[in-house]
């Protein structure tokens, strides 16, 4: 088979063939595929090898291998999140790596922060405030009905309102389970739970509902100089409820409040604020035993409450969100839960840092401790784990007692009768009667040195009595 064909059809011995037939022979010629293929491979295409172009006019020109490598490196697409393709123009460092933007970056500083970012990652400052609410010591999770203003709810949370509003409070089972979102891992057992019992439908300027934590200052320190992050895991039987979060310096003339919302009725959300501004000058602290800031959750707030602005620092005492919901606008019975609070450094919301049962309950005895058992609320009268002894004659119950850790600050110690329950009261077994404590005696951080009653016995007597010492916070 030849190895060019054409139309053309010639005569044996023909003469006097015309340009115009022999231009025929050019256009209509065709290369047969065996003309390539009987050809030797080359395994590389050089920069001065010759090629035949043919443009997109349908004429040819020559192509050298430097020539398209050139041409066509300048016109590919580059890479993106949807196509392959080519790579930026490289730095030409030796130490970087191409990242999510197809662009160069050099690998240290990327190390460093990944270092950096692991160990911002393993702090949560709640994690010593009774982040999971599965601590209870002051309750031994029984109900409290409508409690007054200032009344805590549970270890490390305290609610505070003006107006005439009025909700159930108690520590309950997580139902449903609370799972960290997209796991089947439960954050927490317990969950705090709020239920409206009086509708204030309008508040006035002053009114404000809020669960608060203090937070000592050592622990504010890791917080201080930087942006940092709060998640919240939260549940309300109103589809749609939105409410205030709020740090404050204390006593408060700081104040960021963020807007969250829960869109979905009855199931746990988990709303996440990263990237908040860096805390400003204040009333904020950093030494032990002073508050350090707060915290809130603000289910209700007036005008005066409100902050002006959210997502911003703001000079006042504000713990309301602007569009914040009225919680106590809705039917009574209406819920409203919280499992479990993270504030971290970093200007993202991590994964949540789970807190065990132990560690959690022996950080919340800095701020709360008592003689009764865990599961036993003060003021029951029970023998179990009582403080005893024996007073000397005309001599009143003095005996060294060690709390279970050193308090944040010098507590509030108060006594209870460990038969009647009775507060500010000791034992006198021997007589078998209650007597009135004047006032815990010698009273520090690690301990006290006994109690004061209003009538010590003339001869040796036989004592006892419960005690809780409470920082206030």
């Amino acid at each position: 088979m030849p190895d060019i064909i054409t139309t053309q059809i010639f005569s044996d011995g023909e003469k006097g063939i015309t340009a115009t037939k022999l231009n025929n022979i050019v256009a209509d010629a065709i290369i047969q595929p065996e003309f390539v293929s009987a050809k030797p491979l080359t395994s590389t295409l050089d920069s001065t090898d010759q090629l035949l172009d043919l443009k997109s006019n349908n004429t040819y020109a020559r192509i050298s291998g430097a020539q398209i490598a050139s041409s066509v490196a300048g016109q590919l697409t580059l890479a993106d999140t949807t196509q392959n393709g080519m790579l930026r123009k490289v730095s030409g460092s030796t130490g970087d790596f191409v990242d999510g933007t197809n662009n160069c970056q050099p690998l240290a500083p990327v190390i460093n922060n990944a270092i950096t970012a692991v160990r911002l990652r393993n702090f949560n400052a709640l994690g010593f405030g009774n982040a999971t609410f599965e601590v209870d010591q002051r309750n031994a999770t029984a109900p409290l009905a409508n409690p007054a203003s200032g009344t805590f709810l549970c270890d490390r949370w305290a609610m505070y309102k003006a107006g005439t509003m009025g909700c159930n409070s108690q520590i309950i089972p997580a139902s449903p389970t609370a799972l960290v979102p997209g796991t089947n891992f439960c954050i927490t057992s317990k969950e705090l739970y709020l239920a409206v019992s009086v509708v204030e439908a309008s508040l006035a300027a002053g009114d404000v509902f809020k669960v608060q934590q203090t937070v000592e200052g050592p622990i504010f320190r890791e917080l201080s100089l930087d942006v940092h992050s709060v998640s919240v895991m939260a549940l309300s039987s109103i589809a749609g409820l939105s409410f205030g979060l709020a740090l404050q310096d204390s006593p408060a003339t700081k104040s960021l409040v963020k807007l969250c919302t829960i869109p979905t009725a009855n199931q746990w959300t988990l709303i996440q604020l990263p990237n908040l501004p860096v805390f400003p000058s204040g009333n904020f602290s950093t030494a032990p035993g002073s508050p350090g800031y707060t915290i809130s959750i603000c289910l209700a707030s007036g005008s005066t409450g409100t902050t002006p602005a959210n997502d911003t620092w703001q000079n006042g005492n504000f713990v309301g969100a602007v569009g914040q919901s009225n919680f106590f606008s809705n039917p009574i019975g209406s819920v409203f839960l919280l499992a479990f609070l993270q504030h971290e450094p970093g200007n993202q919301c991590t994964q949540l840092m789970d807190l065990d049962f132990v560690t959690n309950l022996r950080r919340c005895t800095r701020y709360f401790s008592a003689t009764y058992s865990y599961g036993i609320k003060p003021g029951n009268g029970v023998p179990e784990g009582m403080c005893s002894g024996y007073a000397f004659q005309s001599s009143h119950p003095y005996t060294p007692i060690g709390f279970k850790s050193p308090m944040a600050k010098l507590p509030t110690l108060t006594t209870y009768s460990n038969t009647s329950g009775a507060l500010n009261m000791v034992r006198d077994n021997t007589a078998g009667l209650d007597k009135s404590v004047i006032g815990p005696y010698a009273v520090g951080l690690n301990g006290f040195s006994g109690v004061q009653v209003s009538s010590p016995n003339a001869a040796v007597w036989l004592y006892s009595y419960h005690y809780c010492a409470d920082t206030g916070w």
